[in-house]
């Protein structure tokens, strides 16, 4: 598989690319939920595609999130300012929810086979062709100046963040999945083009009016407060 390099393209940017579509009223939270999940896991997107509730685990302020490789490695990558996206779309959007009893957290007590992201109103699991869809369609209805996929994330993100902390760094390595060969041959494409700044989603906070946590500068995902 190829992976990212800085000969494919425009350079994504949280604030100009991936704001945009977080914040429309009229984009699905699901959508919304991919979207925020993958810059922060900037996974190959099968991984993404193939999660299931079973690699989701809650670790107290985090969300752990395990993405398994098709040679059968596997990493745990931790989410912090994705998590009000992904929780919104789980606890009320994904229809597993309407499968559990009282007061139950799908992350918890969901079957760990259901799949994390499904039909809206099916517990199936969305194509690969449906992600692509979903990529199209929130581009268009945010009108982001460009037109980008799940794996364009992915090597967007690999390009700002060989910047900031640099390729060889072992931590950048486990978080892309990359072998020790990839370094040398992503290095050698990489030139400084001014991106050290922090694009890291910031973590959520929590409203004043409803208690839920909810990511900053914007309202309430749950109640709607800050309007």
């Amino acid at each position: 598989m190829t992976e990212p390099n800085d000969n494919q393209g425009t350079t994504l940017r949280w604030e100009e690319h991936i704001v945009p579509i977080l914040e429309h009223p009229n984009i699905h939270i699901r959508d919304k939920a991919l979207i925020a999940v993958q810059w922060e896991l900037h996974a190959r997107p099968y991984e993404l595609h193939q999660l299931s509730f079973g690699d989701v685990e809650e670790r107290g302020d985090y969300l752990a999130i395990t993405l398994h490789h098709r040679d059968g490695g596997k990493r745990t990558l931790m989410l912090c300012g994705s998590i009000p996206y992904l929780k919104k779309w789980v606890q009320a959007g994904h229809p597993v929810a309407e499968l559990l009893s009282g007061d139950g957290t799908p992350i918890k007590e969901a079957d760990p086979e259901v799949p994390l992201w499904t039909q809206t109103h099916s517990i199936k699991g969305i194509s690969r062709a449906m992600f692509r869809r979903i990529m199209r369609r929130a581009c268009k209805y945010a009108n982001v100046s460009t037109e980008f996929t799940l794996y364009d994330i992915r090597r967007s993100r690999a390009k700002l963040l060989a910047n900031q902390l640099g390729l060889r760094n072992p931590v950048l390595r486990e978080r892309f999945g990359w072998g020790p060969h990839k370094d040398k041959d992503f290095a050698d494409t990489f030139e400084d083009e001014g991106l050290n700044e922090d694009l890291r989603p910031r973590p959520p906070i929590q409203c004043p009016n409803c208690g839920a946590w909810t990511p900053p500068e914007q309202p309430c995902l749950w109640c709607e407060a800050g309007n």
